[in-house]
């Protein structure tokens, strides 16, 4: 098939696999069903990826480097985490694939280590991330060393924001995401796939089965199979189809980045990132090849998806980049503003896996790890399509009670360091008799208020209980949501269980 365009406008009216979604997760899929002769496989998207997550990452392949003190504390949560650990080993024959269809005019993987340092801006979290990072290398027999802060090629701080210590992880580099996007089409388009420049206003249901997809124009697609793999908005468009699915909520983590050329300084050439902080990923930059200099750090949790750009993100990323990373980066040359939204679930894990109507299958909720996991997410859903055994745990099935890893007063806990994280990392100010004692004080008061408010014992994670009390949406939803699980206990089982056998 060739993709539709200018020259060939004609859409195709069938396929045998529709992936909806042309972010890293659903390119890499339609790739290894190409492999598989899967038979004709049609990706829907638009080219733009407006508020996408995948168009706007860094694209770090750092496992350890986002390692935090919660990583390895549970099963579920080790689960995870290894699920990027297995990723991380296939993107070196990912690379040599997609390299010759790379028109970049550099190598797709920018950088080849990560050197993480430890300041004193984000407070104790980062110390504590810092600690549990070394504590996973060791433990997993993966190598680092201890570094001389002064020693990183670029790495130019503040005197008041230097480093204090910081250690090197060979291995956990980075490419371009906008490149790696661009030669995966390139590679579909000579395999064979069809790609529609298109959104998908709803999932066509007959009976108990979706059977296609209605495009915003009205045209529609017939599938044996649809995927969706829209990131922060698929649950918006399962619901098109089962209204009433129990599905884990979906909230939009909206971040903001920055490619920027340097017009002067010693260049970075490795990833250079702080420890996972205050409510988000580290503040990081990545060389972006030609020259370029990716810079970010952002997330917060939204009710809506956009693509906007919030003046105080931009005034933060570019503050705390000069002050943080390199002086020098105040004459940086703004190439591109980049924002996406990233697919968070309500209880912080992937949902994927087979819905209850027959031929829908859905790809998403892994945060901030999509990218780097794609390729073995990839064969995992493929697998599972052709009705292969999966490659990554059940758990993860999107119909389900939501997973469990902390208990209510740990849950206020964290969200007392985070708190605390981002108000220093910010420059926030109380009045000076105010000390560090009373600041968490008030936190954990509104963190046990928050649970009062919501009458449950299921513990949130740091992010979403600071969107949950602070958003007055995003609580009302959440209360609908825990309200509905009390009430469903039973026949969320027995509809988990439909999930499996559904094909």
């Amino acid at each position: 098939m060739q993709r539709p365009n200018s020259a060939n406008p004609e859409k195709p009216k069938q396929a045998d696999v529709v992936i909806v979604g042309n972010g890293a997760l659903g390119l890499f899929l339609a790739e290894e069903l190409i492999e598989r002769k899967a038979g004709s496989i049609v990706v829907v998207g638009p080219d733009d990826r407006d508020a996408g997550a995948s168009k706007a990452a860094g694209a770090m392949l750092g496992c350890f480097g986002e390692v935090t003190a919660d990583s390895l504390k549970t099963h579920a949560s080790r689960t995870r985490f290894e699920i990027g650990l297995r990723a991380h080993e296939r993107w070196p024959d990912v690379l040599s694939r997609l390299e010759p269809y790379s028109k970049t005019g550099s190598p797709l993987q920018t950088a080849a280590e990560s050197h993480v340092v430890l300041n004193a801006i984000g407070a104790e979290l980062d110390t504590i991330n810092f600690e549990a990072m070394i504590k996973a290398l060791d433990e997993y027999g993966k190598p680092w060393s201890e570094i001389d802060p002064k020693e990183i090629p670029g790495f130019k701080p503040r005197t008041d924001a230097r480093s204090l210590r910081s250690i090197h992880v060979p291995g956990e580099g980075a490419v371009d995401a906008r490149g790696v996007l661009a030669a995966l089409e390139a590679r579909l388009d000579e395999i064979g796939a069809t790609r529609v420049d298109a959104i998908v206003r709803r999932l066509i249901k007959d009976g108990e089965a979706v059977t296609g997809v209605e495009l915003a124009d009205g045209h529609v697609i017939e599938a044996g199979t649809v995927v969706v793999a829209t990131g922060a908005s698929s649950e918006n468009l399962v619901r098109t189809a089962a209204e009433d699915l129990e599905l884990i909520p979906m909230i939009a983590g909206l971040g903001f980045a920055m490619l920027a050329k340097r017009t002067g300084g010693e260049p970075f050439r490795s990833v250079v990132r702080t420890p996972n902080r205050g409510f988000a990923c580290g503040l990081h930059v990545v060389p972006a090849g030609n020259g370029r200099e990716y810079l970010g750090a952002t997330n917060r949790l939204v009710d809506d998806i956009s693509s906007v750009t919030w003046v105080g993100d931009a005034r933060y990323l570019a503050q705390y980049a000069m002050q943080q990373l390199d002086e020098q980066i105040a004459r940086h040359e703004v190439v591109s503003w980049l924002s996406g939204n990233r697919p968070v679930t309500f209880d912080g894990f992937p949902m994927i896996g087979w819905l209850p109507l027959d031929g829908l299958y859905l790809m998403t909720g892994t945060y901030r790890d999509g990218f780097h996991c794609a390729p073995l997410l990839a064969s995992h859903v493929a697998n599972e399509l052709q009705g292969q055994p999966g490659l990554i745990d059940s758990m993860f099935n999107p119909v389900r009670r939501p997973i469990q890893v902390r208990t209510v007063e740990e849950s206020i806990e964290e969200y007392v360091v985070h708190s605390l994280a981002a108000w220093f990392e910010t420059g926030a100010e109380a009045a000076p008799q105010m000390t560090t004692t009373q600041l968490a004080a008030y936190y954990r008061t509104r963190g046990r208020e928050a649970f009062e408010h919501f009458g449950t014992d299921y513990a949130f994670g740091p992010d979403v209980l600071w969107y949950a009390e602070g958003s007055l949406v995003g609580g009302r939803r959440i209360a609908r949501y825990l309200n509905r699980l009390r009430g469903n206990a039973s026949a969320l089982a027995s509809v988990a269980g439909a999930a499996g056998a559904a094909r």
